[in-house]
């Protein structure tokens, strides 16, 4: 998945990227509380995966970070 974050694409890969984008770009929203949450949760639960990418890449459209 690819976030665009000022002039440069950000390049999220797996959950480790997922939880530091949300660390450096994520606001404490609700939004992207439940992001972070997701993503720790699939961390422990690979079978939540879908749902977690589902999920940051819902907040990532509503903030405008992604196509």
């Amino acid at each position: 998945m690819t976030a665009h974050v000022c002039a440069r694409p950000a390049i999220i890969v797996d959950l480790c990227d997922a939880a530091a984008f949300i660390d450096m770009y994520g606001g404490r929203t609700q939004l992207w509380v439940t992001a972070e949450t997701a993503v720790k949760c699939a961390d422990r639960n690979p079978r939540l995966i879908d749902q977690a990418t589902k999920t940051l890449e819902n907040a990532l459209r509503r903030e405008g970070m992604l196509d």
